[in-house]
């Protein structure tokens, strides 16, 4: 509905109007424009209709590429879908829970996955992202509706905190800005600041956690 769109209509607005300026910039350098991230927001939002994903489903999000949140965020909530955001696991996660409708891991772990799964259960998809190249996805095919009676937009399981978007928008409007922001998965240092920044057309470098580099292992 109409409330439900707030956060992202104010996000989207500001992303427009930076079209050709640069948004948010990565760990290597790169800066992205409000087209970019706006490309990937509409790709993914696209991918994820044609895949069946719809209000009121869940989207586990747990990517290496942290450059990749804000789009998939957005995407997500444009759809009404309750996002669990959390970060990268160094095990190989379980695919039991039917709970997702869809989830985005590591490329190397979603690779690892993909030699496991049952086609008849789950999708790989990929994706050329702008902030991804190499951008792939897995949807459950038989993913269950949530039931339960509180439907937060978001939520994150290390701290065990969730929100609604109403809540998110208000937040992010009296929130600081920051030119860096530190570990995604994090509402104080990453989540917040990077909506904040966002919403007052702040360009800014995403940081990633610790977790977040590549192993040296493999």
């Amino acid at each position: 509905g109409p409330a439900m769109s707030q956060l992202t209509k104010a996000i989207t607005r500001q992303l427009q109007r930076q079209y050709a300026e640069p948004v948010l910039k990565d760990l290597n350098g790169n800066w992205y424009t409000g087209a970019d991230v706006l490309e990937d927001l509409a790709l993914c939002e696209t991918s994820l209709q044609q895949q069946n994903v719809h209000a009121g489903q869940a989207i586990l999000l747990s990517p290496a590429q942290v450059v990749t949140i804000p789009g998939l965020l957005l995407a997500s909530w444009q759809l009404g879908l309750t996002v669990t955001l959390t970060p990268p696991s160094r095990q190989l996660p379980e695919l039991a829970p039917q709970i997702y409708a869809a989830m985005v891991y590591s490329p190397s772990q979603t690779n690892q996955l993909a030699t496991k799964l049952d086609p008849h259960e789950i999708s790989v998809l990929t994706l050329i992202l702008n902030t991804a190249p190499n951008f792939a996805y897995l949807v459950h095919d038989h993913a269950q509706p949530l039931t339960r009676r509180s439907q937060p937009d978001l939520i994150l399981p290390a701290s065990q905190l969730q929100f609604t978007q109403p809540q998110l928008l208000k937040m992010a409007e009296h929130g600081q800005t920051s030119a860096h922001v530190h570990d995604l998965y994090n509402l104080e240092t990453g989540l917040l600041p990077c909506l904040t920044d966002l919403i007052t057309a702040t360009p800014f470098t995403i940081i990633p956690t610790k977790q977040d580099w590549p192993s040296k292992v493999g």
